[in-house]
């Protein structure tokens, strides 16, 4: 027994519909679970509730910041940077920068052969390294570093609390979010006030949370900085000695030679021409003074 199309097509339509509405409702509970998790990651930047006795400087619920700062000397500055990179991977933290450079000094061309050069170049390899590492594994990282250091010129570690600074801007948010902040108004309060108050109020409380959730990430993650060198080295090369390449041939030498030569004959020839009148004075001047000893002789 055929069944009629008709019987087919309407749970057909029915089917696609259910799926549509299925899928409508995933996507619209899909973005209010984001927007949750956004809204509990800012939270955390006023909360004041610590789970550990505050009393004690070395609590861990204090909002302690930690960085590190080392130049030292090493063997091999390409390699350590490296090595640096690697460690600071193996603990989950990141590469922020990491700059290799050479310093250069002075040049020297020394001869060599006849047609060319040992070119010596003095530089100095440098390298500067911005790491970020997970607070507990700061020690370590700065320890392998040290170990590979041949000098070290300068290492600083500070420890800083900022529970206080933390703690300052959770109350004033939550002062402002219980206040509501209102505006007084009076005959001379407009619309436009009201509402720049009202922005204000909002951008402070944000840049506040902001202020906050920067510290708690360089609580989780401390700073180090590293600048690397290496003794002084010479890079030692021939190059062509470019006097000798374009120097021309001994036949246009000689050409130019000559050339030069009747140049400088006519231009000697010039210039007495253009002193005649002199010349012509000097000569008389000569024949009077023989003349006038002449006549004192006698």
């Amino acid at each position: 027994m055929r069944i009629p199309i008709r019987y087919l097509v309407i749970p057909a339509f029915a089917l696609a519909a259910c799926g549509n509405n299925k899928s409508a409702y995933y996507h619209e509970n899909a973005a209010p679970a984001a927007e949750k998790n956004a809204g509990d990651y800012v939270a955390t930047a006023d909360s004041t509730n610590f789970s550990n006795e505050m009393s004690r400087l070395t609590s861990a619920s204090r909002k302690r910041i930690r960085t590190a700062d080392v130049r030292c000397r090493v063997t091999d500055v390409f390699r350590a940077s490296t090595r640096m990179e690697q460690v600071v991977s193996s603990v989950q933290g990141i590469v922020v920068e990491s700059t290799l450079k050479n310093e250069y000094a002075k040049q020297y061309d020394l001869p060599y052969t006849s047609d060319s050069l040992r070119r010596m170049q003095l530089y100095t390899p440098t390298a500067n390294l911005t790491l970020r590492v997970p607070v507990a594994s700061l020690d370590s990282v700065v320890n392998t570093l040290t170990a590979m250091a041949a000098f070290i010129d300068h290492r600083a570690l500070t420890d800083q609390d900022y529970t206080l600074a933390y703690l300052a801007n959770a109350l004033k948010n939550k002062k402002a979010g219980h206040s509501a902040g209102t505006i007084t108004t009076n005959k001379n309060t407009t619309t436009l006030d009201v509402a720049k108050y009202e922005d204000q109020q909002e951008e402070t409380k944000i840049d506040r949370s902001i202020s906050n959730l920067k510290l708690l990430d360089d609580v989780a993650y401390a700073t180090f900085t590293v600048e690397l060198f290496q003794s002084q080295a010479a890079s030692v090369e021939t190059v062509i000695n470019p006097h000798y390449v374009s120097r021309a041939g001994f036949g246009a030498e000689l050409r130019t030679a000559v050339a030069g030569g009747a140049n400088m004959l006519r231009d000697l020839l010039l210039f007495f021409v253009n002193i005649w009148p002199l010349m012509i004075m000097a000569v008389l001047g000569w024949w009077g003074y023989r003349r006038y000893r002449k006549m004192l002789i006698k």
